[in-house]
């Protein structure tokens, strides 16, 4: 019987040590007045870049990646069934990777279908002459994932 209770108990220990681990912090940015402004020069590479919005104590962090075609988009630096894990994404090589369950995303797709739970959760943005501009709000509500 203990045999048996010790593999279960080392996998609880791990997930609540998981949960309770807090997010990383990225590039920290504020808001001026009521949104967040990101020069598109500093994201428009093709790249990702992750960021961090501290809000309430709160580590608010989002990604802004540029898509095969040149279009940005910005989601948040979590899943919908992945965020109480605390990991997010990383990158690897063309992908954009769930830390917690591996799923992958190509950086260059025009969308990212959502596969099961795990998929990017989507920030509207938009861009505003040389900024990408993001309302605080969605950050602050967005909040909840971290």
């Amino acid at each position: 019987m203990a045999r048996r209770t010790l593999p279960l108990l080392v996998a609880v220990l791990l997930a609540v040590a998981g949960c309770g681990r807090p997010p990383p912090e990225h590039e920290v940015v504020t808001a001026v007045g009521d949104v967040i402004r990101l020069p598109v020069a500093a994201v428009a590479d093709g790249g990702v870049h992750f960021y961090t919005y501290k809000h309430a104590g709160t580590n608010v962090n989002f990604i802004v990646r540029t898509d095969g075609q040149g279009a940005l988009h910005t989601h948040f630096d979590a899943c919908y069934s992945c965020y109480h894990y605390k990991r997010g994404f990383t990158v690897e090589g063309p992908d954009l990777v769930c830390i917690a369950c591996r799923l992958t995303y190509p950086i260059a797709d025009e969308t990212w279908d959502f596969i099961g739970a795990c998929a990017p959760i989507s920030v509207h943005s938009r861009v505003d002459g040389d900024s990408l501009v993001i309302d605080r709000e969605l950050l602050e509500r967005g909040a909840q994932y971290f």
